[in-house]
């Protein structure tokens, strides 16, 4: 079955945070697309689940 997303939207917040060592740039980064990605897949489930209950 073939699910087609027309509109995808992303909502975030970007906080301006002082950086004192660059591994914590890195680690910062990481941690955004985790946050992202994680609310990506939330957002696809359920459109699944609202698909499946029509």
């Amino acid at each position: 079955m073939a699910i087609e997303i027309k509109e995808l939207i992303i909502k975030t917040s970007i906080v301006n945070r002082p950086v004192s060592h660059e591994g914590e740039t890195v680690l910062d980064q990481e941690a955004i697309k985790e946050e992202i990605l994680a609310q990506c897949k939330q957002m696809v489930q359920t459109m699944l689940r609202e698909r499946r209950e029509r």
